[in-house]
């Protein structure tokens, strides 16, 4: 933590942390409860959301205590992330199920949602776990009383927080960081077969869409038109990410599958009435894949024709002017929940 730091920066990082501590804690015991996937869901968007905010806000709090806290929330961030991808892929693999268009498919995915079924249910005492480690590592009371001290008073009626150069000159290094880093990836958009490339680069439009989020509130128009692009950016390249997972990992599931009729069986025979359902579902992640990735030209396209991203540059760079003369000081609005 350094001196001299402006306490409006300070407020307003507590204020955003704050918010994001607070989601993250309704969720917590929700997430032992299989049956609704939603809570895993929101927790995972608070943990990611707190990690994203942390770095950027690092300044205002102890260095080893910031370090405590990320390792703290990245653990259970990797447990929530691995329960989260599995309950996506419940959920496609229901949805297809019940629309199939023959019944001979039926057997392959059947086969397959129940070992997705089956994987869950082996994931949820490590999420349990780490659920219950969380809650018993230092950050649930360390972190909160941080933050105490730039937070108003409980008993304060309202509260305004105030936008000084200090914070917008925060807000523009690391906005055009990040910018910087989502951008470098533009020559990979004309590549359908970059899969890591186009992986990483949902990473940095995630990473720039929480950075956004956080200085949101500083803008007069709350960068909304930014945030719009970056989440369709981020569901495309995600959906783009997920048909790759399906197209590398059916080869390895009916491979599996294969060897495991054979030694139930002592014949592979069984197995061919699998095959035609997962022959379906690979065409049709292929089918999807190259619908998704039509979309993100499509984005691209459209975000370089409105010019939104030298737009957004000039955006953060011009309050660094006057700050508190363009910009009167606002409460934040909660961002949405993605």
């Amino acid at each position: 933590m350094k001196k001299n730091l402006s306490p409006h920066l300070c407020a307003y990082a507590a204020d955003v942390l704050n918010r994001h501590w607070t989601a993250l804690l309704t969720e917590m015991e929700g997430v032992h409860d299989l049956a609704d996937i939603e809570h895993v869901h929101r927790m995972r968007v608070a943990t990611r959301r707190l990690r994203a905010a942390l770095p950027i806000f690092s300044i205002c709090f102890p260095a080893k205590k910031v370090a405590q806290w990320t390792g703290d929330i990245r653990q259970i961030t990797r447990a929530l992330g691995a329960a989260r991808d599995s309950d996506v892929q419940i959920e496609l693999l229901t949805q297809i199920l019940a629309s199939l268009p023959e019944t001979r498919l039926r057997p392959g995915m059947r086969r397959l949602l129940l070992r997705r079924r089956q994987a869950r249910t082996a994931i949820q005492p490590k999420v349990v776990q780490a659920v219950e480690d969380f809650h018993e590592s230092p950050t649930l009371t360390s972190l909160p009383a941080a933050l105490t001290p730039h937070l108003p008073p409980p008993e304060a009626e309202s509260s305004v927080l105030t936008f000084d150069h200090a914070l917008y000159a925060l807000a523009a290094e690391h906005i055009q960081a990040r910018l910087e880093e989502f951008l470098s990836f533009e020559s990979h958009v004309a590549y359908p077969d970059h899969a890591e490339e186009l992986h990483a680069m949902r990473i940095a439009a995630k990473g720039l869409r929480y950075t956004l989020e956080a200085f949101a509130p500083l803008y007069a128009d709350q960068l909304k038109d930014e945030l719009k692009a970056l989440r369709a950016f981020q569901d495309t390249l995600g959906a783009l990410h997920d048909a790759d997972v399906w197209l590398a990992e059916l080869p390895r599931f009916a491979e599996k599958e294969l060897r495991r009729t054979e030694k139930f069986y002592g014949s592979a025979r069984p197995f061919r009435s699998l095959r035609p359902g997962l022959e379906y579902f690979a065409l049709d992640r292929a089918s999807e894949r190259e619908r998704v990735y039509q979309e993100l030209v499509r984005l691209w396209d459209q975000t370089q024709t409105r010019g939104l991203w030298p737009s957004l540059l000039a955006q953060v760079q011009l309050p660094l002017l006057r700050a508190e003369d363009l910009y009167p000081a606002v409460q934040p609005t909660p961002p949405d929940e993605a």
